[in-house]
């Protein structure tokens, strides 16, 4: 079964450049609403700044274990690290940033310390 990772990203370019990174990764991108089925998910993207996000990535990291990547505007705090993300992208960030990120986030590379 192919990972699927979670995204969780309101501005729709950024949305879309995460989701190519993660297929490109052969991965799967879920693009998260509402609706999404997030209990199979192996990992998460998510942009603090958005309202409710790290509630959202918080309730599915405590369900299923995904490791987490904060790409986001904001330098971290303490509501950021209390998700103990394996890395935590500023944008712009470089695309292999965030391909390191994600596979340390999946347990297939190192923790990447960023900020």
């Amino acid at each position: 079964m192919v990972a699927r990772i979670l995204i969780i990203e309101p501005n729709e370019e950024v949305r879309g450049l995460l989701s190519w990174v993660v297929r490109r990764l052969e991965l799967v991108p879920v693009e998260y609403d509402r609706s999404s089925e997030v209990s199979d998910v192996a990992a998460i993207l998510v942009e603090p700044a958005v309202p409710g996000a790290v509630e959202i990535a918080r309730t599915v990291r405590e369900a299923t274990g995904a490791g987490v990547v904060c790409v986001s505007i904001h330098p971290p705090d303490a509501e950021t690290a209390a998700l103990e993300p394996v890395a935590h992208l500023l944008k712009p960030f470089p695309l292999l940033e965030l391909e390191r990120a994600l596979l340390a986030a999946l347990g297939s590379g190192t923790p990447v310390v960023t900020a």
